[in-house]
Parts: structure tokens; C-alpha cells; sequence
């Protein structure tokens, strides 16, 4: 009983030692979000209505060794975000396509992220479609 009041008086010293020895800070901590813009060359091929977040269409092409277009399809993606000359894309479904000699990836998984650079980004998937075609009705078989 004798020693509660020192406890407690030790207790209440302690409390305003360690209570005092914080410090205030002034500092603000600011970020800002940097935010890119599409190469005028790569905005002229995709368009004025692409924005960052939307949904689009992609195309999904095996090439050979010798550049040429052997097939393709039309993929469902998200734009993520613009680089100045190129466009992070994420895929939104998978899609495999065969096999073919000197290509080594002959498909896209649902998730998996590219970077756009030739701007083959199309707001409908008919649009899409028809520019494939296209690409591949000039390859002869």
C-alpha cells in the first residue's frame, strides 16, 4: 500500500517522458500521377476514343519466321494504360491457335499483359474481325 502512490507516480512519469519525445512533423507528402499521352502517329491509327480502363479488341496473329502471317484471331482486352508510342494491354480471355514452325508462343492467356505498338487496337470486335481478314487474305497459301 505504501508503494502504490510511488507506482503510480512512476507511471505517470514514464507516460509524460514518452508522450513528450514524439515529434510533429510538418512535412506533406504529395503525389502526382503521371499521366501519358499517345504519339500523334500511334493516335492517328487507333483513333480519338480509346481511353485508358475501356474495353476493346486486339488481334491475336501467328507469324512465321519469314514475317508472314500464317493465322490469327480477335481477342477481348483492356487498355491499361498509354506510353507515348505504345499502349499496355491486358487480355481478357484466352485464346490458343496452332502450332506453327518458328513461332514460339502460339497463344495468349486470360491476364496476360503486352505492350500495343503497332496500334491493331479496334473498338468493336466486327472491326477487328474485318481488318484480320483482311491481313490474311493477302497471304497466299
Amino acid at each position: 500500500m505504501k508503494n502504490l502512490p510511488t507506482l503510480i507516480a512512476f507511471v505517470a512519469m514514464i507516460l509524460v517522458v514518452s508522450c513528450s519525445g514524439k515529434k510533429e512533423t510538418d512535412v506533406v507528402y504529395e503525389y502526382q500521377e503521371k499521366t501519358y499521352e499517345l504519339s500523334d502517329e500511334l493516335q492517328e491509327k487507333i483513333g480519338f476514343w480509346a481511353e485508358e480502363g475501356m474495353s476493346c479488341y486486339g488481334i491475336l496473329a501467328l507469324v512465321d519466321q519469314d514475317g508472314v502471317i500464317q493465322e490469327g484471331s480477335v481477342i477481348k482486352a483492356r487498355i491499361l494504360r498509354f506510353n507515348g508510342d505504345s499502349v499496355k494491354m491486358r487480355s481478357l480471355e484466352s485464346k490458343q491457335l496452332r502450332e506453327v514452325e518458328g513461332c514460339d508462343q502460339m497463344g495468349i492467356s486470360r491476364g496476360e499483359t503486352w505492350w500495343e505498338t503497332e496500334g491493331d487496337i479496334y473498338r468493336t470486335k466486327v472491326e477487328a474481325q474485318a481488318r484480320l481478314d483482311e491481313a490474311l487474305s493477302k497471304v497466299s497459301f
